[in-house]
Order: C-alpha cells, then sequence, then structure tokens
C-alpha cells in the first residue's frame, strides 16, 4: 500500500471517529414527572380528578367540623359536671371519628383507582413516541431519564421534557 492509500485510509477513519464521536455528544435528558404534570395539568382528567379529590376533602373536612362541635359540648358537658352527657358525647365522638377514618380511608382509595385509569398505558405509550419523536427530530442520539440512578448533572440544554409535552399535546 502507498503513503497515500495509508494516508486516506487514516483520514478516512478519523472523519468516521469523529462523526461517531459527534453522534455520542448528541444526549437528551427527560423529567418524566415533569412532562405528566405539565400535560396532564391542563388535562380533562386530572381537572376532573382534582375536582373528585376536592370534593372529597369538603366532605371529610364537614364532619371533621362535626367532630370538633362535639368535642367542645363534651368539654363543656364535663365542665358543667353533665356526666350523663358527657358518657352521651364521648360515645359519639368515638362513633364518628370511626367513621371518618372509614371514609377517609375509602375515598382515598377511590382516588388513588381514578388516579390510576387516567394514568393508562396507552399515557406511556405516547410519552415514547412523543420521546421518540422529539430525539429524532431534533437529532439525539440517546435520551436519558433524569430520575435515573446514576445521573448527576446535566445542563437545560439537553433537557427536551418541553418538547415532549409539546408533542404530547399535538397528538393527544
Amino acid at each position: 500500500m502507498g503513503r497515500n492509500a495509508i494516508l486516506g485510509v487514516l483520514l478516512l477513519v478519523i472523519v468516521s471517529f469523529a462523526a461517531s464521536a459527534n453522534q455520542l455528544s448528541t444526549v437528551g435528558v427527560v423529567d418524566v414527572q415533569q412532562v405528566y404534570n405539565s400535560f396532564y395539568r391542563e388535562s380533562r382528567q386530572v381537572r376532573e380528578l382534582e375536582r373528585l379529590r376536592d370534593e372529597y376533602q369538603e366532605e371529610i373536612d364537614s364532619y371533621l367540623d362535626m367532630l370538633e362541635v362535639l368535642r367542645d359540648d363534651y368539654a363543656d358537658a364535663r365542665h358543667e359536671g353533665n356526666i350523663r352527657r358527657a358518657l352521651e358525647l364521648e360515645e359519639e365522638i368515638e362513633e364518628l371519628e370511626v367513621f371518618v377514618d372509614e371514609l377517609t380511608r375509602r375515598r382515598r382509595r377511590q382516588l388513588e383507582r381514578r388516579q390510576q385509569e387516567v394514568l393508562t398505558d396507552d399515557f406511556f405509550e405516547d410519552l415514547q413516541q412523543a420521546i421518540v419523536y422529539v430525539a429524532e427530530t431534533e437529532g439525539y442520539t440517546i435520551v436519558l431519564r433524569s430520575d435515573a440512578d446514576g445521573l448527576q448533572w446535566w445542563s437545560s440544554v439537553v433537557d427536551i421534557s418541553q418538547e415532549v409535552v409539546d408533542r404530547l399535546r399535538r397528538t393527544r
């Protein structure tokens, strides 16, 4: 092989290596929680979930207010020495406390079920497709989740979370 051929091969290897190195430098990072929060904040399903959460909390708060009134009445009855009334109120308080605890657990389970309905596999499939689209369109060769173990720091320049949110909004 002649000197020019060796130099040509060497130049080709260097150019290939430089091109490969350039491709490796196009890393993107996506914050899945940010995408979820940004995308679903405007979602009808999430607004409905938040409305239910508020409605359930108001219901629980109304029972807690009743419980507070009963406790005040109990303290008054004890202060006045009305033992019979204090015992009746004590029983009512215990029953209402049990009811409120059960209601709180039931409402929490209902909200968790509703939230699981919102977080269907369809969303995650759409999320993956949006990430692929943004990565391919913007020339990223690898996209990492920002919540992945071992990822210590990244520049905001490589954060494609907002682009993914924008893509989801256009496609869903």
